[in-house]
């Protein structure tokens, strides 16, 4: 599944998911080093990857 950062705000990042368009809150801790708005991720198996 395919999504964009959105907004990060503290210790948490949003990311718009592509397929359905919910926004949905993230702890950093479970994204990619140095993630910034309008990182493109994939959501894979439990895990966020930059694309």
């Amino acid at each position: 599944m395919l999504c964009t950062v959105v907004d990060i705000r503290g210790d948490y990042a949003y990311v718009k998911y592509d397929s359905t368009g919910i926004v949905s809150e993230v702890a950093i801790a479970l994204l990619p080093f140095g993630i910034d708005v309008g990182d493109r991720l994939k959501f894979e198996n439990y895990e966020f990857e930059r694309i």
